[in-house]
């Protein structure tokens, strides 16, 4: 067996990566976190040696959370948004991953979910969304959102 070659010029992942609620990054995004779990069913028994415990994978679950400068802007995906998401109780599909970006200025452009790098896509429903406005600050914008079902890797098309 070969050893595999490690080089950190090349191999860290240097991109940014944002979440799409149906297709829309969520505008002005600064944080994206996806976290995935696994429930532990412990099988520890008598018959176990050594007095160790023994686990077994149970179900799993995902979370996104994701921090953003406040926009009022009705085309984007933005806090109000996701309020009305909230307060209808949807569930919506969602993607992270790298975004392309087209018609690029310096202070912003379009920007579409970039198939031909990994993503990860999933259904989900808002859990906590939260805005903050502190005096002389940008004012932001903090939501977080459950996984609904599987959350699967999207097919990269080259």
């Amino acid at each position: 067996m070969t050893a595999v070659k490690h080089d950190s010029n090349t191999d860290i992942f240097r991109g940014q990566l944002f979440v799409f609620v149906k297709n829309n990054p969520i505008a002005y995004g600064k944080d994206a976190t996806l976290n995935v779990t696994t429930e532990e069913i412990d099988v520890s028994n008598k018959m176990m040696s050594g007095g160790w415990k023994g686990s077994l994978p149970g179900k799993k679950s995902f979370s996104v959370t994701s921090e953003s400068l406040y926009t009022q802007k009705e085309d984007q995906e933005s806090f109000p948004s996701l309020l009305r998401r909230q307060i209808k109780d949807e569930t919506f599909d969602f993607v992270l991953g790298e975004a392309k970006v087209d018609n690029q200025t310096a202070t912003g452009g379009q920007f579409e979910l970039d198939k031909s790098k990994p993503y990860y896509k999933g259904t989900m429903m808002i859990t906590s969304l939260d805005v903050k406005s502190t005096d002389g600050d940008i004012a932001t914008c903090s939501a977080s959102f459950t996984g609904v079902g599987a959350l699967e890797e999207g097919e990269i098309i080259p």
